[in-house]
């Protein structure tokens, strides 16, 4: 199974819904989450401009505003949705498929803004509870998780430490 995420900063140019085509087309995956989509709606006609496929769907968390927005797409005869879940930070979306089993698998779009933060971690804390044992995590945190990860950075920051106590606490493994 191929899973793509992308923070694609906007859909609205037919340009860069053309590009994010093309792409998705080279890499032939079977579920995309894009984040920053800045689209408040999904239609069939939208989601077929951004990934072509014969029985596509969705779920999708719309923008506020020109901020945000986050959708899960997938190819509807490979992967059966027993259940959608959104968060104000997050698609998830509980997934059976004859090869795969059950798993659940969540995109995020992390917000900047410190109070909301607090909000976000504990949402993720949430759906790891929903989850278990069958998750992954994936998107925009708007994080590193070490400071070898980020030229010039020389200090552990508090969001860091969250980020990295999230993926030890949830059992997940970072590809990385």
């Amino acid at each position: 199974m191929k899973i793509l995420s992308w923070n694609t900063r906007g859909l609205g140019s037919k340009k860069k819904r053309r590009t994010v085509r093309r792409f998705l087309s080279t890499q032939n995956p079977d579920i995309v989450m894009l984040q920053e989509t800045k689209r408040e709606t999904w239609d069939r006609r939208f989601v077929s401009s951004v990934w072509k496929g014969k029985r596509l769907e969705w779920a999708a968390l719309p923008a506020c505003g020109a901020s945000g927005g986050i959708v899960i797409l997938w190819d509807s005869s490979k992967f059966e949705c027993t259940k959608k879940v959104l968060g104000s930070f997050s698609v998830t979306v509980k997934f059976n498929s004859g090869e795969e089993g059950s798993f659940w698998l969540t995109s995020v779009y992390s917000p900047i803004n410190p109070l909301w933060r607090k909000h976000f971690w504990l949402e993720l804390q949430d759906l790891y509870g929903l989850t278990f044992p069958r998750w992954c995590v994936g998107g925009d945190f708007n994080v590193i998780r070490r400071i070898s990860e980020k030229l010039g950075e020389t200090r552990l920051i508090f969001n860091m430490r969250c980020f990295d106590e999230f993926i030890r606490e949830s059992g997940l493994l970072d590809p990385l």
